[in-house]
């Protein structure tokens, strides 16, 4: 794999938009999400991504032109600190609000999921640079498969693709050296773990 194969598959999947791709499969997906009128959806996904989408990387631009973090790729483990912490308490926050505003129960559990993932990441940030790529992806991969076996829907194919993109993004992510095997396994047990016992 060379080096422009790597970025375009680290870029194509990247935490950010894997996580987006998950809400709205969560909405898709399961009958009591969505029933909701297309302007509480709206709604609703706008304050999620509001709160842990941008306000983090509006944090993290303002970290990078303040010379406070060498790349926005977040490669250093002392550059990903408080852009972790932040998302962390986006996702905290939004549970939060949304609890206040009696939102369904499943989405708050989906919320929850991303909140203990992001929290664990950023615990372990501080002694170990464990893979949020993979994170994200086991994440969406649980998502996946608690449809598949909840919602009688087939989405075997769909699930193989993940799996499919899995071993690419790894292989990226080990062949840019951003991490090492065990960080790679780990954040994607990570992800699955949470999403997979939360929903």
């Amino acid at each position: 794999m060379n080096k422009n194969t790597q970025l375009v598959i680290s870029t194509l999947f990247h935490p950010i938009l894997v996580n987006i791709v998950s809400l709205l499969l969560l909405f898709a997906l399961f009958p009591s999400l969505a029933a909701i009128s297309n302007k509480s959806k709206s709604t609703i996904i706008s304050v999620i991504i509001s709160l842990t989408v941008v306000i983090p990387l509006v944090l993290v631009g303002f970290l990078k032109i303040t010379n406070q973090i060498r790349s926005i790729q977040l490669e250093e483990k002392k550059d990903r600190k408080w852009p972790f912490a932040v998302t962390g308490l986006g996702y905290i926050f939004s549970f939060y609000l949304l609890q206040k505003v009696g939102v369904s129960m499943l989405l708050l559990k989906f919320i929850l999921a991303g909140s203990g993932t992001v929290v664990c990441i950023a615990i372990i940030n501080n002694f170990w640079k464990i893979s949020v790529h993979m994170a994200s992806i086991g994440a969406l991969l649980g998502l996946l498969v608690i449809v598949n076996l909840k919602n009688y829907i087939d989405l075997r194919l769909a699930i193989a693709g993940v799996v499919i993109v899995s071993g690419l993004v790894a292989s990226a992510r080990l062949f840019a050296k951003a991490h090492d095997l065990p960080q790679i396994i780990a954040g994607f047990a990570l992800g699955f773990v949470w999403i997979y016992i939360v929903l």
